[in-house]
């Protein structure tokens, strides 16, 4: 087994902390029946993109159709931007296949007939249907990396990260300022300041937020 130099496992903990920080809310959207929410792929894709350093990939989507849908699967690669380990996670989804409008006079199993029947398909039913496949399997891969990337979204009961206390490591207050502080100076948006705020430790959330705050004027034009 490899082992890790105490302070990366302090790095790999608050890195963590970041994944498990509260999705943005300006990706959250309600899904087309309305029941439920959603992580935009865009904001799967960007976030990705920053936690990983676009360093991620997919592999192995598989494809087939059961009786009027369409179900994939996919596997999410990613490079641990500490470890420099290979993460692969796999993700699955389906879709409908639209068929034209059944008849009133059918009763519930016609209507289920009607839906199975390759012939009642709407034409390029699957044009914007079948990319979208692809999306949800991506979505899906993507939730089990964190709360960040939609992992406690329309669930009730969710559990917290609780970061594992490291005896001698980073948790002196010096070198964990330190470190939030070269994460500040990194950060490219106001998006990025906040997951920094989300996962500061509540006894250094004073000293840092009005770091975070400075750095949003600054990304903000204001200063």
């Amino acid at each position: 087994m490899n082992s890790f130099h105490k302070d990366n496992l302090e790095a790999l903990q608050k890195f963590q902390q970041m994944l498990n920080a509260a999705p943005d809310k300006e990706g959250i959207e309600k899904t087309p029946d309305g029941k439920a929410v959603t992580l935009v792929v865009s904001h799967v894709e960007t976030t990705l993109d920053e936690m990983f350093f676009g360093h991620w990939r997919t592999e192995n989507f598989k494809w087939e159709r059961m009786a009027n849908e369409v179900v994939g699967s996919l596997d999410l690669v990613v490079i641990h931007p500490i470890t420099g380990y290979e993460l692969r996670r796999t993700g699955a989804g389906s879709i409908v296949i639209m068929v034209d409008r059944a008849p009133q006079n059918l009763d519930n199993i016609e209507r289920n007939r009607w839906a199975l029947n390759a012939d009642n398909k709407k034409p390029n039913a699957l044009d914007l249907a079948f990319p979208k496949l692809k999306t949800e399997c991506l979505k899906n891969a993507a939730v089990s990396f964190g709360k960040l990337l939609g992992r406690d979204l329309n669930r009730k009961n969710v559990d917290v990260y609780k970061p594992f206390k490291l005896k001698g490591t980073l948790a002196s207050a010096n070198k964990d300022v330190q470190y939030l502080h070269e994460l500040i100076e990194k950060a490219h948006s106001l998006d990025d300041c906040d997951i920094i705020l989300q996962a500061c430790p509540p006894e250094l959330l004073n000293q840092i937020e009005p770091l975070i705050n400075v750095k949003k004027q600054q990304l903000s034009g204001l200063l």
